[in-house]
């Protein structure tokens, strides 16, 4: 039976030598033939004016605001979503105007 100073001194040993080299085998070029098609995306509708709009928006459990930077668009979407969230939430039955 090995003492467990032999087992450690071996232990260590191992680890200091170093690990073998291997070489990765060679490898032939490969030809590669692709076709590229054309894929054609609805693009939501945008504004004619893109324009960036700051405000300090305010946060929970603190005095002060922080600042927000979005575009108009990004503006729409949120302020769509939110309202969307807030229809589920209240259980409203009729989306606007109905």
């Amino acid at each position: 039976m090995m003492s467990p100073a032999v087992l450690f001194a071996s232990l260590a040993l191992l680890q200091q030598a170093p690990a073998p080299v291997q070489t990765p085998p060679a490898v032939e070029p490969a030809t590669v033939t692709a076709s590229l098609e054309t894929v054609e995306v609805a693009a939501p509708p945008t504004p004619s004016r893109i324009e960036q709009v700051c405000r300090t928006e305010p946060v929970t459990g603190s005095r002060f605001g922080r600042r927000v930077c979005r575009n108009n668009v990004e503006t729409a979407d949120e302020r769509r979503d939110s309202q969307e969230m807030l229809r589920r939430m209240q259980g409203a039955r009729f989306p606007d105007g109905g």
